[in-house]
């Protein structure tokens, strides 16, 4: 394997860097990285690029992301979930279905959601996480996101599981306080698992031990769900986008934010983006380490 994509289902307790590495190992890569981390805790998807996708990655940071997560009320932790030290403890309000979804139902759209201080942030040169081992606790800036779907999936035994489609920075951690504390209760997360990252879903990946080279998705297949494609067949101009030239605005068929370039054969050349809607200009070229 050179250079593509793979779905990879996360076992608990393995962090993104740890499937990377064994990744890494078990096929002789030297390049590869994955869009969005998942706690240790956390199960479920990861998109992991190797090879030349890896500079791919950067541009597909925006995707909606599906987690399905069971919260558990009546206690809070110092993590937001069932691996931290109870915080909090509160007797739990009685609660029914139709209460819990007019909640769900409040939360979707813009919202401000504060990082927690397990997070990968970071503030002043350091992760918060790393802050957080040491007993500390900084004040953090409230950040913009959107919930696109907030479901009721079961409510039986104080325990909620829904299902969030959410924006790119959104802790389902925090949104099951938030959910827990408009029910007037505490509450932290008993389980995480994400399902889908974009287009992509989660049955269709596969476990550290199982899958392999032929579960490789092309660097085409993967990049065309997140942007438009333009096709070169044209040498000259093939020419000048192997070296990161400038392109006109009468090339492409629409005025998009950005296209991935491919050649006839659908070969992944470069990212261009418009430059002031005066022309596009080679944002990454995959076959070198920049652009001219």
């Amino acid at each position: 394997m050179k250079n593509g994509f793979l779905l990879l289902n996360k076992s608990r307790d393995w962090t993104s860097f740890d499937v990377c590495k064994k990744l890494s190992h078990k096929f002789s890569l030297e390049k590869i990285g994955h869009n969005g981390t998942l706690d240790p805790f956390a199960t479920g998807l990861l998109l992991i690029a190797f090879g030349d996708a890896t500079k791919l990655l950067s541009f597909m940071e925006n995707d909606k992301k599906t987690y399905v997560a069971k919260l558990a009320l009546g206690k809070k932790t110092s993590t937001g979930d069932f691996t931290g030290e109870i915080v909090e403890e509160k007797q739990i309000s009685q609660i029914d279905k139709d209460t819990t979804k007019k909640v769900l139902s409040s939360l979707l759209g813009n919202q401000k959601q504060i990082p927690p201080m397990t997070s990968a942030i970071h503030v002043d040169g350091r992760k918060l996480y790393e802050l957080a081992h040491e007993g500390k606790t900084v004040e953090r800036k409230a950040r913009d996101i959107f919930i696109h779907e907030l479901d009721l999936l079961d409510l039986a035994d104080n325990m909620i599981t829904f299902k969030a489609t959410v924006s790119k920075g959104t802790y389902i951690r925090t949104l099951g306080e938030t959910i827990a504390e408009k029910l007037n209760n505490v509450g932290y997360l008993l389980e995480l698992e994400r399902v889908q990252i974009g287009d992509f879903k989660l049955e269709d990946a596969k476990s550290i031990d199982s899958i392999n080279e032929d579960d490789a998705l092309d660097m085409f297949e993967v990049i065309k769900t997140y942007m438009p494609v333009y096709k070169i067949n044209d040498e000259e101009t093939l020419k000048k986008v192997k070296h990161g030239g400038k392109l006109s605005l009468k090339l492409f068929p629409d005025l998009c934010t950005q296209y991935c370039v491919v050649d006839s054969k659908n070969n992944v050349q470069a990212i261009y983006q418009v430059k002031e809607h005066e022309y596009y200009f080679c944002a990454r070229n995959l076959n070198n380490n920049g652009c001219i």
